[in-house]
């Protein structure tokens, strides 16, 4: 019996001591920015807890910033230390751009791969704040953990853009049959960038075989064969911000392929989420289509395209009021003819309200990016303290977003569509931090349709068919938008 209670008192004891334990771990997240259920929490863990990498404090919180790329200085660092070496003392550097005075850690770490052969060099410069590629990786990690790189040089490739002769086939291919690095889609893109979380992942895998990718078998079919992206689409893809990155996979943490800059167009294979498939230069590359004003190369100019249209206030919120009229009974009536004609044209509307009920504010913008918006229009009717105050204007955000010149262009068309066919007074395209817009980076505008409180504006606002030209405006101010 005493056996049996002590047992019990055993086990009991054991299971409040993991309870605490599992508390204390999901309290101790180290990194604001990485938490519990991040793919890559137990790898930075692993070699955070090694003193591998440390993270930065920005506003009293540590963050690891995971998407940054990770450059070829903090790499020697990374690959030094995780192969089980440490910094040389230096006082005079074999690099021209490493000062051993002003950051003596950097220059051991610097001088210590560079004596393991880790890193090219060229012209004495070690380009220590330059963005490593995963070519680049794949030699530095190979050669740190001492891959037998011959071994696996020749084993087929798994990948079609790294042939037998390609400067770091050996060393891509080590990695890859010791489950270190993959590529996607049939490609490694070795001249692309890595991140910090990514070059995490790898330095763990070879630190640790518990982290290693599962090995697929490599057969002798051309792995991009199935890659080849059609030539044209009925879709076309303009880059609206500049740096744009061409992913390898519809995730943000996959390899950058490719850049491209403002202006810059590619055919649209399909959307998926937020993520466009493209062809990138015959190859099929993800842009994330917040950045991508989708062009219709067939039928309308805003077929299939995800339009969210805002009519203000709404429930225990009227908005502005002049006798018995409510700007919300406005907006919803202007809105709707909205909706009914992109409709009928083939786009894909949603109304953040469709009856007198009242989404907050952050239900509005929760609601846009919860159906993949591509555009958003919030429609309001103006105010002022003076009955001589008058006409339209149309709003984008003053905090300046990668879309600021989206939401000036369609702010432009909307409101020069409304003061030509409703014969309103042009109060012009203004900027202001108008919460639902702030708080979208997809093109965003809020219009103020009229004056509540202007007896000329008044007379327009409430009449039907003055609402039907209203909204008839703002329809093809949207087609506008999307045809140039």
């Amino acid at each position: 019996m005493f056996l049996k209670k002590f047992g019990f008192l055993c086990a009991l004891l054991s299971l409040v001591m993991m309870a605490a334990f599992s508390t204390e771990a999901s309290a101790s997240q180290r990194f604001a920015d990485v938490p519990a259920t991040h793919e890559a929490y137990q790898p930075i863990n692993y070699l955070a807890d090694r003193g591998i990498i440390k993270g930065y404090n920005e506003n009293g919180k540590q963050v690891f910033k995971l998407y940054n790329s990770v450059t070829r200085g903090q790499a020697a660092k990374m690959v030094v230390l995780g192969a089980g070496y440490q910094p040389l003392k230096v006082s005079q550097s074999s690099f021209v751009d490493v000062n051993p005075k002003a950051d003596p850690e950097l220059s051991g770490f610097v001088e210590r791969a560079a004596s393991l052969g880790l890193f090219n060099t060229s012209n004495k410069r070690f380009n220590p704040y330059a963005p490593l590629t995963r070519g680049e990786m794949s030699m530095a990690v190979a050669k740190a953990f001492k891959l037998d790189v011959n071994k696996y040089a020749s084993y087929p490739s798994p990948f079609c853009d790294v042939p037998t002769n390609h400067p770091y086939f050996k060393y891509i291919n080590a990695l890859y049959y010791n489950g270190i690095a993959q590529g996607s889609n049939g490609k490694f893109n070795p001249d692309s960038y890595l991140t910090r979380m990514q070059f995490s992942l790898l330095v763990a895998r070879a630190m640790n075989a518990q982290f290693r990718l599962d090995v697929k078998p490599v057969t002798g079919q051309n792995p991009c064969q199935h890659q080849t992206a059609p030539e044209r689409t009925d879709t076309i893809g303009r880059a609206t911000v500049n740096d744009l990155n061409v992913r390898s996979a519809a995730n943000a943490s996959s390899s950058i392929i490719g850049k491209l800059n403002r202006g810059d167009e590619v055919y649209v294979i399909s959307i998926d989420g937020w993520w466009a498939k493209v062809n990138y230069k015959g190859s099929v590359g993800y842009v994330h289509k917040t950045y991508l004003k989708l062009i219709n190369q067939s039928g309308t100019a805003v077929k299939n395209r995800i339009i969210v249209i805002d009519p203000g206030h709404g429930g225990k919120d009227p908005g502005a009021v002049n006798g018995s009229y409510a700007e919300k009974r406005i907006a919803l009536a202007v809105a709707s003819t909205v909706k009914q004609k992109l409709e009928r044209d083939g786009a894909v509307v949603y109304m953040t309200r469709e009856g007198d009920t009242y989404p907050t504010l952050q239900d509005r913008v929760d609601f846009a990016q919860g159906k993949y918006a591509e555009m958003f229009v919030s429609i309001h009717v103006n105010s002022s303290s003076s009955s001589s105050a008058k006409g339209t204007e149309t709003y984008y955000s003053i905090t300046a977003n990668d879309n600021e010149l989206e939401d000036k262009a369609l702010a432009t068309n909307i409101n020069n569509e409304i003061v030509k066919q409703a014969d309103m007074v042009n109060r012009g395209v203004k900027r202001e931090d108008y919460y639902v817009i702030r708080h979208s980076v997809f093109p965003s505008v809020l219009v103020e349709l009229g004056f509540i409180t202007n007896n000329e504006d008044l007379s327009k606002l409430v009449n039907s068919n003055y609402q039907e030209i209203f909204g008839n405006a703002i329809y093809q101010g949207i087609v506008n938008y999307y045809s140039n």
